[in-house]
């Protein structure tokens, strides 16, 4: 209850709906797939390999255990999703309202992005959860973790690695230009921490983008559907 609640005071407050047409919501959820396209190349042409090299670096390989990869995956994925309302009340209303005031967070909400489609037919919802297995989940997964990380730990530790990249993580999800201070303060512990755990997760299972973005896939798809 206390779930169900809370998750919709979260969606219902946010002004900024990408979702309102469902087809638009489609096309820039297709773009994504430059989070892969664009940083291979780009890699490919400073460090003179092959950008299926790169690609592959990346993570895109072939993978032993995937079974239980992707029961992980799905796992951890149900896990976010349940913890997600919980996580984002205790950033939100007990860290950021603390130390900011009940104001601030009012105004970073209502500054807020969403991406909930709304009322999208049948034929769309199909579309948009095949995008998050085949797009969102992999692309996404692929930058921030199997190229940044990757990236970094070859000049820095992987901690630090991991912490750099789930930075980018939450300033992608809560855009410096886009959104004011209030949004950026309100939202940003929440998608950090779930950068953390989609970038434990990664490593844990030798730096295999199955389960993180099985995971990330899994969520996203909780929410668009319940």
């Amino acid at each position: 209850m206390i779930f169900r609640s809370l998750k919709k005071s979260y969606q219902t407050i946010m002004t900024i709906n990408l979702g309102e047409n469902p087809w638009i919501l489609i096309v820039l959820t297709c773009l994504e797939i430059l989070f892969v396209l664009l940083p291979a190349f780009i890699s490919s042409k400073i460090e003179k390999k092959r950008f299926k090299e790169v690609i592959v670096e990346m993570g895109f390989q072939k993978n032993e255990d995937i079974f239980i990869k992707v029961i992980a995956g799905l796992g951890f994925g149900i896990l976010f999703f349940f913890s997600s309302v919980y996580l984002m009340f205790f950033f939100r209303n007990i860290i950021v309202e603390n130390i900011f005031g009940a104001q601030f967070v009012q105004e970073g909400q209502e500054s807020a992005i969403s991406t909930t489609p709304t009322h999208p037919n049948i034929g769309q919802i199909i579309i948009l959860i095949s995008l998050q297995l085949l797009i969102i989940g992999p692309c996404e997964e692929a930058f921030f973790r199997g190229f940044l990380i990757k990236k970094l730990n070859q000049k820095i530790k992987i901690s630090l690695s991991i912490i750099i990249s789930s930075f980018f993580f939450s300033f992608y999800h809560v855009p410096l230009f886009l959104v004011p201070f209030t949004t950026i303060m309100t939202y940003f512990g929440y998608y950090f921490s779930f950068g953390i755990l989609l970038a434990t997760i990664f490593v844990y299972f030798d730096y295999s983008l199955i389960p993180c973005s099985i995971a990330h896939s899994c969520f996203n798809i909780l929410i668009l559907i319940l």
